[in-house]
C-alpha cells in the first residue's frame, strides 16, 4: 500500500506518533529508537522463482508488467516494480551464477531524504526509508543522490516511488515481515533486528563455501538491507557504492515561506522536463520496434 494511498490521520498512526516528525532532522532521518530492523538477502540461496516481485506488486498494488516475471528475463527497477531479480555471472568465472534479487537499499542515512526540498523522504525509526508520495513534487533529485540510483519517476502520479520495506505491514502492535521476506519459498530473504541480521550474515560468510561478500555493512555509509554475495559486487556487475556517507543536504532548497515561489518554480520546470523526456523515450522505444 503506498503513501499515497492512505489518509493524513492513518499514516501518521502507522509511523507511531506525531512526535516521529518532531525530530525529523536536516537529513530526513527521524530520531532512532532502541532497536531498528533489517532485511538480510541470500543470493546464494535464491533460486529466482521471482515469488518476491509478485508479492510486492500485490501488496502494493503495482501493475504487472508483460513478461517481467519470466525467470531469466533482464528486469530494471521503474515506479512499478519495486523490487527485482536478475541472473548474474561472476566476471572472474563466467560459470558461476547467481540471482540477484535487488530492491531499495534503506541506508541508514539515505542521500535521497538529505536533498529532498520537500522533505518528502524520511527514514523511520525501525530501518524504512519512506517517500510520502503526497508531498512530493517530482524534482527527482533523490534519483540523482542515491548511490544506487534506485528511486523511480512515476509519469503518470508525477511522484517519485520505490520500495518502502512494506513500512505498512510493520506497525507497532502487529508485527508482520516485508511482503517480499514472507513469500519466499527458500528463505533467501528474511527480516529481523538489525543486529541480529548482521551477526547471521557474518556467520554464513564465515561458514558456508559459496558466501564470501556482504554487501551493505560499509557501502554509503551503511544499510539496511544487507546482501551474501558469492563474490565482489563489482565482478558481479553490481553497483559499487563508496563507503562513505553519501549525504548531500541541500537545506538552502527547503520550501520555506521565503522560498516557496523559488522550488514552486523548480517543479514546473522538472515536471516540464520529465513530459519532454517520456516523449522522448517513447519515441526512441517505437523507432526501435
Amino acid at each position: 500500500m503506498a503513501v499515497t494511498n492512505i489518509g493524513r490521520r492513518r499514516f501518521l498512526k502507522m509511523l507511531g506518533s506525531a512526535s516521529v516528525f518532531a525530530t525529523l532532522g536536516a537529513t530526513g532521518v527521524v530520531g532512532a529508537q532502541a532497536q531498528s530492523y533489517g532485511k538480510l538477502v541470500d543470493t546464494t540461496r535464491c533460486i529466482g522463482c521471482k515469488r518476491c516481485m509478485s508479492a510486492c506488486k500485490r501488496w502494493n498494488k503495482l501493475e504487472v508488467e508483460r513478461d517481467e516475471l519470466v525467470t531469466d528475463r533482464e528486469t530494471d527497477l521503474s515506479a512499478q516494480n519495486w523490487v527485482v531479480v536478475n541472473l548474474r555471472a561472476d566476471a572472474k568465472n563466467r560459470e558461476e551464477r547467481t540471482y540477484e534479487h535487488w530492491a531499495c537499499q534503506h541506508c541508514i542515512q539515505p542521500a535521497c531524504a538529505g536533498v529532498c526540498p520537500v522533505r518528502a523522504i524520511i527514514k523511520l525509526p525501525r530501518g524504512n526509508v519512506v517517500v510520502n508520495e503526497k508531498k512530493c513534487i517530482g524534482c527527482r533529485y533523490c534519483y540523482q543522490a542515491c548511490p544506487y540510483k534506485v528511486p523511480r519517476f512515476d509519469f503518470v502520479k508525477r511522484v517519485t516511488r520505490k520500495c518502502h520495506l512494506c513500512y505498512d505491514r510493520i506497525p507497532l502492535l502487529n508485527y508482520m515481515k516485508p511482503a517480499c521476506v514472507a513469500a519466499c519459498p527458500v528463505e533467501a530473504l528474511s527480516f529481523d533486528y538489525k543486529h541480529e541480521i548482521i551477526l547471521e550474515a557474518k556467520r554464513r560468510v564465515s561458514k558456508e563455501k559459496n558466501a564470501r561478500y556482504i554487501l551493505g555493512l560499509k557501502e554509503a555509509g551503511g544499510t539496511d538491507m544487507l546482501t551474501i554475495l558469492p563474490a565482489r559486487p563489482q565482478d558481479l556487475g553490481l553497483v559499487v557504492a563508496p563507503r562513505k556517507v553519501v549525504n548531500q543536504n541541500l537545506d538552502k532548497l527547503r520550501i520555506t515561506g521565503a522560498g516557496f515561489m523559488g522550488v514552486s518554480s523548480l517543479a514546473g520546470v522538472m515536471y516540464t522536463y520529465a513530459a519532454l523526456t517520456q516523449g522522448k523515450n517513447k519515441r526512441d522505444h517505437d523507432q526501435s520496434d
